[in-house]
């Protein structure tokens, strides 16, 4: 097709950035919005100085003639509206998580395998510049075979936002490892492949004025199918600027952030060497600002059209957003039982 007339689904923060990046692709068309919130969509429309078909019902949405569906509805309306945008027809961008429970994941996966529609999940990270040069090295074998990989969510978020309303209860919006650090996961299993094995810890600690119900810290270690170990920190709230932190170990060479060092540098490890390394764009660092290099809302988004318009297979499919999804509630499960989750499906 020479453009793909899409739909969106919750007009809120993440929801806007979704229906600005459409607008600023050549090849889409933001054909309608479903939210029933009316304020949002005028406010929206007047901002942009745009236009469009708009409902209160996600399922009139549906029923249009749109090519594809952006669902970006709070955590707990995924699976329904994702199931039904697959019986529609519709090709799936699902912001993540994916769903609150694994076996709405399920419900997920097997909805969109029967129908056949294209779907993305929404972890937008590996499109980042530093991971894509960070990979291409690992595929290279220029870093060797990796034997650990570790990343960080660190995020501050104030205890007084509207948004602890939801964020934080279980029923909503699942939990906050899910949420925030199902970008870790994904990153890892992007990395290095699939994880087999989890242990975590988890615990609620900073102040706020509606309380946590699932977590705002949690620690996880893994062991990869190949072998090689894993970590992720989660910590929503901490007195420091947004932090996502990533570092790879392999035998021919290590990452950290946006710093490469290689066997073949000499003297590395030797005092006042510590620098002599390939040293990425600090840039390219995650920043979690919508709009810069570093933050690839706009990059997945114009993947998501191309998926239609170039007919490319999707970078982040239902199976791997299952994948990354029973990962993060492998690790809730452990924190739960005190046990070591082994994943099987």
């Amino acid at each position: 097709m020479s453009k793909v007339k899409i739909g969106l689904i919750g007009l809120g923060w993440i929801g806007s950035e979704h229906a600005r990046n459409i607008l600023a692709n050549n090849n889409a068309v933001l054909s309608g919005i479903a939210d029933k919130e009316k304020a949002n969509i005028d406010a929206f429309f007047k901002e942009n100085r745009f236009n469009c078909a708009y409902f209160d019902d996600y399922k009139t949405l549906l029923k249009s003639d749109i090519d594809a569906v952006v669902i970006a509805s709070p955590n707990a309306l995924h699976a329904a509206m994702c199931i039904e945008a697959a019986a529609a027809g519709k090709g799936i961008y699902c912001e993540k998580p994916m769903a609150i429970t694994l076996d709405d994941c399920k419900r997920m996966r097997e909805a969109v395998k029967k129908a056949g529609v294209k779907f993305l999940i929404g972890y937008h990270r590996r499109l980042n510049p530093l991971y894509q040069y960070v990979k291409k090295l690992l595929d290279d074998g220029k870093l060797g075979r990796a034997f650990l990989v570790e990343s960080d969510y660190i995020h501050y978020v104030p205890g007084d936002l509207p948004i602890w309303s939801w964020l934080g209860k279980e029923d909503i919006a699942g939990s906050i490892f899910h949420a925030g650090s199902g970008h870790n996961v994904d990153l890892i299993r992007y990395m290095c492949g699939d994880i087999t094995e989890v242990v975590c810890m988890k615990d609620t600690f900073l102040p706020r004025r509606q309380q946590v119900e699932t977590e705002d810290t949690a620690l996880a270690l893994f062991r990869l199918k190949s072998g090689a170990l894993g970590k992720v920190h989660c910590c929503v709230g901490p007195i420091v600027p947004f932090t996502f932190n990533f570092k790879l170990f392999g035998t021919k060479g290590s990452v950290i952030n946006n710093k490469v060092w290689l066997e073949d540098i000499p003297k590395f490890d030797q005092p006042g060497h510590e620098n002599d390394c390939i040293e990425l764009p600090a840039g390219w660092i995650p920043d979690n600002v919508q709009g810069r290099i570093s933050e690839t809302w706009n990059k997945l988004m114009d993947h998501f059209v191309d998926m239609f318009v170039n007919d490319i297979p999707s970078l982040n499919d239902i199976d791997d957003a299952y994948k990354t999804s029973a990962v993060c509630f492998a690790a809730i499960e452990s924190a739960k039982t005190g046990k070591i989750i082994e994943i099987k499906d």
